[in-house]
């Protein structure tokens, strides 16, 4: 036992950080300080460098060699640079400093050097939609009975994860991993980084489509986090899936799914929205949530799966459910001057704003606006996915929708197609969209924000909710 703690220890000095990356064949040369530790890793010298490696990531537009010396003023114990010019100029000012071949490959060979020596177990989520959503629920399930780190906001990509996993503490017993795409063979690439004790599968819808050709591709993409289970571990299946079948073959552990239908092994059931309240029942568990959707209660269901499979009471879940609050732009509820606006500003695919558009119009509400936005990475199917959301809102009982972007006319035409009369008014810039609707809303509507991360919804949002508040 000494000795297992005297290696874990060791885990977080900088002579470890170098012997590991010499180990995966990444490091060039070394200069670092006797006893020196660190406590993570950031790729942005802006960010919390403190205790924290700074590895220069080369970008599009910013090379991150040009502020290595910041970071390591801000705090950062070393850097990790691949420019051997760079590296010589730290050296010689006497700047702690890792020459690598690659930076962005050494960051990931050393989050996948101390992911083996971690003794937490991994839940692993990825999904076309409610990732991080899901994520978070199965994050406060979980820390009602055990050390839990995830990742902070939405680091799931090639650079995200690896530096979430540099981030848990030695201590912790959970590492909740929300795992992204939008490129072929990277959810391979971070299953084989994490090993997962525990993976979920939220959804196959059609988000990141223009990338990946088909949802049978998506499928694919994501059923590839299933191979890298860890032996006896087990994957969370979404079971009303048109996928389920294909992703169950891939699964390498136990299968349990979640969902609606009778087979489903945590059966969602009785979803209703009542008194501020999204409330719903888990195989006969009543739990409830503060959001809107009956999407929300099936991140809910999976989140809930995820917690029995790893031992956590019943009635903890329900209690830490019940306390969760939705993050800005992921459902978070606001009223004023007598106006209920619910904010997904911060991303969309045309099946959650299909979904969204149908909670919309299931609120009491004395009109129903939808604000939305163009989605991006839909290639050749831009157009028709786009329309499909146009019909799908004039189908519903939606008063009037506002769209910002370059497909509001698509849009329209679609919606129009189906009813001639439908209300549609098209923006492209922000401020000229936030005045329109804050003049034009009034006591007793509902306003569901959506649209990809491109179109600044979040900016929509904090114009309208401010001119509410003067209005009220």
């Amino acid at each position: 036992m000494a000795g297992a703690l005297t290696m874990r220890s060791s885990l977080r000095t900088l002579e470890w950080v170098r012997d590991a990356l010499e180990a995966a064949g990444e490091l060039v040369r070394a200069h670092l300080p006797a006893d020196a530790v660190w406590l993570g890793a950031v790729v942005d010298h802006r960010a919390e460098c403190a205790g924290r490696l700074f590895f220069a990531l080369k970008g599009e537009r910013v090379d991150g060699h040009a502020f290595a010396r910041e970071a390591h003023v801000a705090g950062s114990p070393a850097v990790v640079v691949s420019d051997p010019s760079v590296a010589d100029s730290l050296t010689t000012d006497g700047v702690p400093c890792l020459l690598v071949g690659d930076t962005r490959r050494a960051l990931f060979e050393l989050a996948r050097a101390y992911r083996r020596h971690l003794g937490a177990r991994v839940v692993a989520i990825t999904g076309s939609g409610g990732k991080t959503t899901t994520k978070e629920l199965a994050r406060s399930v979980l820390r009602t009975q055990y050390r839990v780190h995830a990742n902070v906001g939405n680091l799931n990509s090639l650079v995200g994860v690896p530096l979430t996993v540099l981030d848990a503490d030695e201590r912790c017993e959970y590492l909740v991993c929300e795992v992204g795409t939008n490129h072929r063979g990277e959810i391979d690439a971070l299953g084989g980084l994490l090993i997962p004790d525990v993976a979920v599968i939220t959804n196959i819808g059609d988000a990141h489509v223009g990338y990946f050709g088909s949802r049978a591709a998506i499928a694919e993409e994501k059923g590839s986090l299933l191979r890298h289970l860890f032996r006896g571990g087990a994957a969370v299946l979404p079971r009303d899936d048109e996928s389920f079948e294909k992703l169950d073959a891939k699964a390498q552990g136990r299968v349990f799914s979640f969902g609606r239908s009778p087979a489903a092994d945590f059966r969602l059931g009785n979803v209703a929205f009542s008194k501020g309240l999204l409330r719903f029942t888990v195989n006969g568990e009543p739990l409830s949530l503060s959001a809107v959707g009956d999407y929300y209660a099936m991140n809910a269901c999976a989140a809930f799966a995820v917690g029995d499979i790893c031992g956590v009471d019943a009635k903890r879940m329900r209690e830490a459910l019940e306390s969760v609050r939705p993050t800005p732009g992921r459902g978070r509820i606001h009223v004023a001057a007598g106006v209920t606006v619910i904010d997904e500003s911060y991303n969309a695919s045309p099946a959650s704003m299909k979904q969204s558009l149908e909670m919309l119009a299931a609120l009491p509400a004395a009109r129903r606006l939808a604000v939305l936005g163009d989605m991006k990475e839909l290639g050749a199917e831009t157009d028709a996915l786009h329309a499909s959301v146009g019909d799908a809102a004039a189908s519903l009982s939606i008063d009037k929708v506002y769209w910002m972007g370059e497909q509001g006319a698509v849009v329209a035409a679609a919606a129009r197609a189906r009813r001639p009369d439908f209300a549609f008014e098209s923006h492209g810039e922000v401020a000229a969209l936030t005045a329109a609707v804050a003049r034009e809303t009034r006591d007793g509507d509902a306003v569901l924000v959506k649209g990809s991360r491109a179109m600044k919804l979040d900016e929509f949002m904090a114009g309208l909710v401010e001119a509410l508040a003067r209005r009220a």
